[in-house]
């Protein structure tokens, strides 16, 4: 690594090292809009992150179930294109929701867990302590949010869900025995009870245990039109089969054999008795079994496009280009309703909430289109295109701008990019969360480059595109500030920060192509990354200085090139004792620093901060870098709610401050420091959001027309968070 002489020259300085006082500011004229998701909480509606199960209600209601969605919409019922309800009971105080959710005529049945997080809740109403339930809550259709109670239900006794909870395992805290699938009569409910390799069958309405039967990890359940069940048997182990009994458990021969490859995801059975499919293999397709004379399944054509959205174009989605199927269902008017996440069935033991949800229907006989919902977004945040500000990327998806549309219409969803098919060794799926997160988007000499980072921003992704492969972004290289827990990859070394680059273009993390760093050990730990519009990569450390790693070129598979030996170190410079974040703009050679001082020092309760000083660095390359200014930014850790900041964007002319708990930006002048004004959530999106809770949270743009659009991760409700204001 080169060591600059500048490392140990001081700062000029051209104002005072006292902060700027940023504290009087007043709210800005400026408009409220959202993207990724089909509603924007302004009537109170948002749609799901996550879908992991659904059931179809006589009338065409979709009833829906996840383990997690922040908000709290684990159990949701969707109508038309409309949301109906949000279940409830079903998010903290213990309580998650599940993989399964079957209704009949009367109740609705949602697979969930209680746990007594940590042993702080006890009572009745809790497991043991260290232990959990995993089981099923009952609900009326008439209103979801009210439990039907039954004798030996528990749990809940402190909402309207009381006594309405069957547990069916108990296990340790930390096992996953989540029911993997329901189905339900007017008389009698299937469960699935995956861990304890069985099919239980409960009376509907007493819900006292009728018979059981032993099924090899068992999953989703359908009651086909003669009263037999198919279910989908293997889940444990992948190793996937679809089993027939009759309602009592004996044994059918009339196995259902799908294609080669096939990963079945879900089944049901279509009013007319039509055995549904849905595979989450590489087609990406629903199979269709009609019967026979004699009543045996025959395979019909597929519904849906082959490999879906994975079919050129590759990533651009359309009417029946699916996309991680987790449920399907029919209705008795013939419209057929799927689920997707981008991902599939959650897998035992994971905590994956999906790449983002996606319901819609179309009726069955012709395959025409009739809605459709998005909730696309989680822990994920937005950057612009920097060839144009109507094209904007999340870490798995971009988007498409119509500023001339109304509020929350703006958007347009262009393209899924993460490709799990082609690229399973994408560094992305062995980070935190399985997703990608935080982008950067660069142009170099005309081509477009994705860099992420996960939420912490220990890790930087590197992705390229071509032609070949449409939208989606290709693994071209990673940079880890310290080797990454667990077995993933082999050949990372055991200490110090370490590099890939995808030197044979295959998308996958070889030993042969990691590069290694031990000289810093954890130096660099926790530090910020932030790459430049030409394409170099900068590093702010928390105590070790910055170092900038200039792009070298590219390699013959196009990759970008970075090396350890090739970078610069830049000491941290006053009035800093230690850097959370980082912009430089290259073009004009400023650099932007926030981070802590002695004044208000680092401390471990605020980790993820953006600290409370940001000052301007100008000619930072030229060895005598001045400071122009210094800002004091919202800061009061005593206040309720703590007034803290969380990431930093810079656009034309302003600065823009996200903070953590308040649902604010704040907007200084680039130019002086100083405060302009502040920005929060507008009514049409219920005048809240949730955290911008990742370092890099908020990107901002500058329109031709002047107009400045800043974009934020929602924390709470699956969408990103758009203020457009023009000076």
């Amino acid at each position: 690594m080169k060591l600059l002489s500048r490392l140990g020259v001081a700062v000029v300085l051209i104002h005072s090292l006292i902060p700027l006082n940023a504290s009087a500011q007043s709210q800005l004229n400026y408009a409220t809009s959202w993207i990724g998701n089909s509603f924007g909480f302004g009537d109170g509606k948002w749609m799901q992150q996550d879908i992991q199960a659904i059931s179809v209600g006589a009338d065409g209601t979709v009833y829906t179930n996840s383990p997690w969605d922040e908000s709290g919409s684990e159990i949701a019922a969707y109508r038309a294109g409309d949301k109906l309800a949000v279940a409830g009971s079903t998010h903290g105080w213990g309580a998650a929701g599940g993989d399964a959710v079957a209704v009949n005529h009367t109740y609705l049945y949602a697979a969930m867990s209680i746990g007594n997080q940590s042993n702080t809740l006890v009572g009745a109403d809790y497991p043991p302590a260290s232990q959990t339930w995993y089981g099923v809550t009952r609900r009326t259709l008439a209103n979801l949010a009210t439990g039907a109670p039954f004798g030996g239900g528990i749990g809940n006794s402190a909402n309207a869900t009381k006594n309405s909870f069957l547990p069916v395992q108990t296990v340790m805290t930390g096992t996953d025995a989540s029911i993997r699938g329901l189905a339900a009569s007017d008389t009698e409910l299937y469960v699935a009870d995956t861990y304890g390799n069985r099919i239980v069958v409960y009376d509907a309405a007493s819900m006292q245990p009728l018979r059981s039967w032993s099924v090899p990890s068992p999953g989703r359940i359908a009651v086909d039109t003669d009263s037999t069940l198919w279910v989908l048997s293997g889940v444990s182990s992948g190793t996937l089969t679809i089993l027939h009994y009759t309602a009592n458990g004996a044994a059918l021969a009339s196995a259902l054999t799908v294609p080669a490859g096939t990963v079945p995801a879900d089944i049901t059975v279509t009013p007319s008795g039509q055995i549904l499919v849905a595979d989450n293999g590489p087609l990406q397709q629903i199979f269709v079994f009609n019967k026979d004379t004699n009543g045996q399944p025959q395979a019909g054509a597929a519904i849906g496009t082959r490999n879906g959205l994975f079919h050129a174009m590759k990533g651009v989605p359309g009417n029946v280009r699916f996309n991680g199927i987790t449920g399907i269902g029919v209705d008795p008017a013939g419209n057929l309703y799927v689920a997707q996440n981008g991902e599939g069935p959650r897998a035992i033991g994971s905590a994956s909430v999906g790449q983002g949800a996606v319901l819609e229907s179309y009726v069955f006989s012709s395959r025409a289109f009739n809605w459709r919902l998005y909730g696309l977004t989680f822990v994920d945040s937005a950057a612009f295109d920097p060839a144009t500000p109507n094209s904007v990327y999340t870490g798995s998806k971009r988007f498409t701008l119509d500023y001339n549309q109304p509020t929350g219409r703006e958007w347009s969803y262009a393209a899924f990019t993460l490709d799990r098919f082609d690229y399973p060794g994408d560094p992305a799926f062995h980070q935190p969360r399985g997703v990608r997160g935080e982008p950067m988007v660069r142009r170099i000499n005309g081509k477009p480059f994705l860099y992420t980072l996960d939420p912490g921003a220990h890790y930087l992704n590197v992705y390229r595109f071509d032609a070949a492969h449409g939208e989606m972004a290709i693994p071209s290289g990673l940079l880890a500030q310290n080797p990454q827990p667990g077995s993933w990859p082999a050949g990372q070394p055991a200490y110090g920060e370490w590099l890939w680059r995808d030197s044979n273009g295959n998308g996958t993390v070889d030993a042969s192509e990691i590069s290694s760093n031990p000289s810093t050990g954890s130096a660099v730990g926790n530090g910020f990354w932030w790459v430049d519009s030409p394409g170099n990569v900068w590093l702010a450390t928390p105590l070790s200085g910055i170092r900038e790693m200039t792009l070298q070129g590219f390699d013959a598979a196009g990759n970008p090139i970075y090396t350890y030996a090739r970078s610069n170190m830049f000491a941290m410079p006053q009035p800093f004792t230690r850097l959370a974040r980082l912009v430089y703009v290259a073009e004009t050679d400023t650099m932007y620093l926030s981070g802590f001082t002695s004044a208000i020092p680092w401390d471990a309760a605020h980790w993820k901060e953006a600290g409370p000083v940001l000052a301007r660095y100008d000619n930072w390359s030229s060895g005598t870098p001045t400071q122009q200014y210094a800002i004091s930014l919202t800061w009061n850790t005593q206040s309720n709610p703590q007034t803290t900041t969380v990431g930093v964007a810079v656009a034309g002319n302003y600065i823009f401050v996200a903070e953590l708990y308040t649902a604010k930006v704040d907007v200084y002048d680039a130019r002086t420091g100083q405060a302009v004004g502040y920005m929060t959530p507008g009514a049409s999106v219920g005048n809240t959001s949730g955290w911008v809770d990742v370092y890099l949270g908020i990107s901002a743009a500058q329109r031709e027309n002047g107009e400045y659009v800043v974009l934020l991760e929602d924390d709470a409700r699956a969408k990103i968070l758009m203020y457009r204001w023009t000076p």
